[in-house]
């Protein structure tokens, strides 16, 4: 199992080696080990592989629009796989899904996460 995660502020993929409850050891692609709190654990997918994902991400990212996330996100507070679901009109791909998480946290002045 793939996921990923956030650590000092940045968004980082890799694969889970073990997991409790609270924690979860992830080893990223470049072979560092890391003990992740699950709260960290955004998102997590069996395939493509962890770097694959992030660079297809990237790319995505570069495409998305921030004011028309803004305008359609409307005034709740939601999660970014909502988001995903109904920017895309389809189940997202981790990629997608990545995409639209590093757009959002691109765009501090549109969006932020409360807690």
């Amino acid at each position: 199992m793939h996921v990923i995660f956030e650590e000092d502020g940045h968004f980082k993929a890799g694969s889970i080696l073990s997991e409790t409850d609270a924690t979860a050891q992830v080893e990223s692609a470049t072979g560092k080990r890391s003990k992740i709190k699950a709260a960290n654990l955004l998102l997590r997918f069996a395939a493509p592989a962890p770097s694959e994902v992030m660079t297809e991400a990237e790319a995505l990212a570069a495409d998305l629009d921030a004011d028309f996330l803004w305008e359609a996100a409307g005034t709740d507070e939601f999660g970014f796989e909502q988001l995903t679901q109904e920017y895309y009109g389809h189940t997202p791909r981790p990629a997608e899904s990545v995409a639209l998480l590093l757009k959002l946290h691109g765009s501090p002045i549109h969006f932020h996460k409360k807690g």
